[in-house]
């Protein structure tokens, strides 16, 4: 290596090491602001009618979970819609056994897809449709809320003025692959939408996460609902935009206690899952992701490299820089992963969970510029 190459590389080195020590300090911090947690309300249960609705397309096996979570809520005054999204196994089934003769429950049939509608948005427009409520939850059916999720969250929207909310619930990971990947890929996200940030009224950021929608009926139809978002793959952070232009007040919370599910049960579905999102989450900007698979690269991949290149070349001080950063990166992880309720094992994992992120991201953004569809739950979806 000549010398310009070894300054470069030292140069590069140092401040991927000094990225790493901000991380650090700003995951101990994290762990312990509370500021925006939601955690199971004592507040007196509200009288106001929640409409609560399910799209499920092909969900055998996750929407009675669903189903049981929604009908044990401790709020007084609910309905449940669950649209069946012309699913091709016992969706409808299931979610009719599991509802029993709780007269709280309808499962409807979805309609036929109209022509520049997407699936989801589609569902959950028509679940709308059948909805009597003056504040609406829209929950995946994956998902399977805690008992006081909803009373909590009306408590919420009135004790913070907010038109909607949004949740951050707690991931369930069993296997390994979804304990390599799922907590990088996951926060990548999480931490490129700072909740501070998404709280701030003065802040043009703003983001929800579709398994988890808590909005006010009048809202909803101030801005068109899922009917201004048709289209969109990545419709839950759309639909907190159009909320947000049409003047409503939007929070985004973590709430781990109110709610769990699990992602993806295998890494291919995790693979597929967020290639199909991932470059739609970038507003389809080749330039914004290959910059940001460039950034997880040089500061999470490239130390590794440097790492072994140094120890081989027998040079020290590539070496124990490169050492001192994958350091940094365990220890965030740790810190990280305990917080989550992850084996902090899985942190000498990072460089692996990275590696899968940047395939993912740059697999996203080639289907994307290709014009490539993906299958998703039986229905092709566009790049």
């Amino acid at each position: 290596m000549s010398a310009a190459m070894w300054w470069v590389v030292v140069s590069v080195l140092g401040l991927v090491a000094l990225l790493w020590v901000l991380l650090v300090v700003a995951i101990f911090k994290a762990v312990n602001d509370t500021r925006f947690t939601l955690t199971p309300s004592t507040t007196r249960p509200a009288e106001t009618l929640v409409s609560v609705i399910i799209p499920a397309r092909n969900e055998e096996g996750s929407i009675g979970g669903a189903v049981r979570a929604v009908l044990a809520q401790d709020h007084p005054n609910l309905e449940l819609i669950v649209v069946d999204d012309a699913s091709e196994d016992r969706t409808r089934a299931e979610a009719e056994g599991a509802g029993g003769e709780d007269p709280r429950l309808r499962v409807v049939a979805g309609r036929p897809l109209p022509e520049g509608w997407l699936g989801k948005p589609s569902a959950v427009f028509h679940g709308r449709s059948h909805a009597k409520g003056d504040v609406l939850l829209f929950v995946d059916a994956d998902v399977k809320i805690a008992p006081s999720a909803v009373r909590t969250c009306v408590a919420a929207l009135e004790a913070r003025g907010l038109d909607m909310l949004s949740l951050w619930g707690r991931w369930i990971m069993e296997g390994f692959w979804e304990r390599v990947a799922q907590p990088v890929v996951g926060s990548f996200i999480r931490g490129a939408h700072p909740l501070d940030k998404c709280n701030d009224p003065a802040d043009p950021t703003v983001f929800a996460n579709g398994q988890f929608i808590m909005i006010r009926a009048e809202a909803y139809e101030k801005f068109g609902g899922h009917e201004a978002v048709r289209d969109e793959v990545l419709e839950d952070v759309r639909f907190a935009q159009r909320a947000a232009e049409a003047g409503l007040r939007c929070g985004m919370f973590l709430a781990p206690d109110l709610f769990e599910m699990r992602p993806y049960e295998s890494l291919g579905d995790l693979w597929s899952g967020y290639v199909k999102n991932f470059y739609h989450g970038t507003g389809r900007s080749a330039g914004k992701a290959f910059s940001a698979a460039t950034f997880v690269a040089v500061s999470t991949l490239l130390p590794a490299v440097t790492f072994a290149a140094g120890a081989a070349l027998g040079d020290t001080t590539v070496t124990a820089l490169s050492g001192a950063i994958l350091g940094l990166q365990i220890v965030f992880r740790f810190v990280h992963d305990g917080a989550i309720g992850l084996p902090r094992i899985y942190g000498l994992t990072h460089v692996l969970g990275n590696a899968i992120l940047v395939g993912i991201i740059l697999h996203s953004t080639v289907r994307g510029l290709t014009g490539r569809t993906t299958s998703w739950k039986g229905r092709a979806v566009q790049g």
